[in-house]
């Protein structure tokens, strides 16, 4: 079967290349993906998968029923862009000014759509049903999964699976994490309000500056009683503004920062306690403040089912298999994990003697090596068959 993924894979590495070329030169911002989303649909509906209806936006999700009875699996790329100026000289270097796809998404979107070419080329492959899920705005809360979800993308799926490129693993490499992948994100801003006054007369004001610093000190010992400590987590004070002068003592400061957990449960937590230690210790010193907390995304759990499944699949395919550190960045593959059972993984497209293609993501010099186009395809692919037991 490896030999026969191979082969298949020989046959569209070309097309699989021309469509990411394609994508690179012509990038859209998260929510604002309107050609790259006609160029999907317009591409599936030529093939003859149909279109999900009721799907918002621009994302689009593509369903092929095979004759045979078998599970619905679900496959996902995000299409998204980002705001970064390309540097690098390439052929198909991004033609928008000031938008690139810095993060590999154009790889995803190429590797899903051959995918779905190839089953819809070779129907005797599909069980069951497929479905090709592109999901706008992975980088910009509240994220394309979410609507995709409350859209009913993930009506009747059995298993969700996606990939992500990665420049921190070598071409050849599959990595997974078993459980926690991705991290819960939260973000808070509390506003004090004091009462402002002259530098020569403290006692006729209330000074929010020093409170705000007993505050900051106070959220900054949350993690440290509310974490499991064998649980990754972070807590930040990123910013705290008020004040200008030195003899003007100011009415309010705003300050704020960023929380990240491995435990969605927790974060909830984290978010009522900022908000009873921040009022609690305004009132004790006649200050009152506003809080506000806002969930990014959740955290993204793989299920080790799925996460066994890509390893084993990793070998089979002869590429190196790595369990994957897990991290406290955001994906918001989280919410299709909410919803349904499966895993998320990372396929290294790094040469080691390119040195480029070890540059971070989100970078202007971002590249990765194109070989590890056809490894994602070739995942994709003996993962579907593995998953319906024709592997």
């Amino acid at each position: 079967m490896k030999k026969y993924i191979r082969s298949l894979v020989d046959t569209y590495e070309e097309q699989l290349k021309e469509i990411r070329h394609h994508l690179h030169e012509n990038p859209e911002l998260s929510f604002e993906e309107y050609k790259t989303a006609q160029y999907i649909r317009e591409a599936l509906t030529q093939m003859g998968i149909s279109l999900q209806e009721g799907i918002t936006g621009t994302s689009t999700v593509g369903i092929l029923k095979g004759a045979e009875p078998g599970p619905c699996i679900a496959f996902r790329a995000d299409i998204d862009a980002l705001p970064v100026n390309e540097s690098n000289d390439l052929p198909y270097k991004s033609k928008i000014p000031g938008i690139m796809h810095a993060c590999g998404h154009d790889t995803h979107t190429a590797c899903l759509l051959v995918f779905a070419k190839i089953l819809s080329s070779h129907k005797e492959l599909v069980k069951g049903t497929v479905k090709f899920i592109f999901q706008a705005a992975e980088e910009k809360l509240p994220g394309g999964a979410k609507a995709l979800c409350a859209d009913g993308a993930m009506k009747d799926v059995d298993m969700v699976l996606g990939f992500h490129c990665s420049s921190s693993f070598p071409l050849g490499t599959v990595a997974v994490c078993r459980g926690a992948t991705s991290a819960a994100i939260g973000v808070y801003e509390i506003k004090i309000q004091g009462k402002g006054g002259h530098g020569s007369s403290p006692h006729n004001a209330k000074n929010p500056v020093p409170v705000a610093c007993m505050v900051g000190s106070a959220l900054n010992q949350i993690l440290a009683e509310k974490k499991n400590p064998t649980e990754g987590g972070v807590f930040t004070v990123s910013y705290m503004n008020g004040g200008q002068y030195p003899n003007i003592i100011t009415d309010t400061v705003t300050m704020g920062g960023n929380v990240r957990t491995l435990n969605n449960e927790l974060i909830s937590r984290v978010f009522d306690s900022i908000r009873s230690i921040s009022r609690g210790i305004c009132e004790g010193y006649g200050l009152t403040c506003d809080v506000t907390t806002t969930l990014g995304y959740p955290a993204t759990i793989n299920v080790d089912e799925y996460t066994d499944a890509i390893m084993e699949t990793a070998v089979q395919m002869e590429y190196a298999a790595v369990e994957k550190p897990t991290t406290l960045g955001g994906e918001d593959f989280a919410y299709y994990l909410l919803e349904k059972p499966g895993a998320y993984f990372h396929v290294g497209m790094a040469d080691p003697e390119r040195p480029i293609t070890s540059s971070p993501h989100h970078n202007c010099n971002f590249q990765l090596d194109e070989r590890g186009l056809r490894i994602g395809l070739e995942m994709e692919l003996a993962l579907y068959l593995k998953l319906t037991k024709q592997m």
